[in-house]
């Protein structure tokens, strides 16, 4: 299984890739903290799975620059780019955010996974709240995990 983490906080990132190491120990785990990462990674190939964060800066900083902010809708600019290549892989939205937003409309986790797909061609099959001292998330991934 190949498996892209996109995520910017260092932290995060690996609790998520820990967790799908224990999940699924086979897998090859590919990550990125940006946007502009995650569209390299795509042009580089598919995946079998994607884990996004929501909230991510457009790049990376530069040696001597100012670290770039994550944008709220950093990981929506890799769902459009997803959408426009008509890709298949699919994907886990893993986010610290009750809502997400989307063409100037918030919509809460519940309902994020069904506005997302309902207006772009992405495979989403999971949108995630999480929160480092609540284990429900691993376990809401762990039962998303193809």
């Amino acid at each position: 299984m190949n498996i892209l983490v996109i995520e910017d906080e260092p932290a995060k990132r690996e609790l998520i890739e820990q967790a799908i190491e224990d999940l699924r120990p086979n897998a090859t785990i590919s990550s990125g903290r940006s946007v502009q990462q995650a569209v390299k990674h795509l042009r580089d190939g598919e995946f079998d799975l994607i884990v996004l964060d929501i909230a991510l800066p457009s790049h990376e900083s530069k040696p001597g620059g100012a670290q770039p902010m994550s944008q709220p809708t950093g990981g929506v600019e890799v769902l459009l780019e997803l959408s426009y290549e008509a890709r298949p892989d699919k994907v886990i939205i893993v986010t610290q955010y009750p809502d997400i937003e989307f063409d100037k409309q918030l919509y809460p986790l519940s309902k994020a996974r069904q506005a997302l797909s309902k207006r772009l061609a992405v495979n989403i099959i999971d949108v995630i709240y999480f929160k480092v001292r609540d284990p429900a998330w691993r376990e809401q991934l762990r039962k998303a995990l193809p």
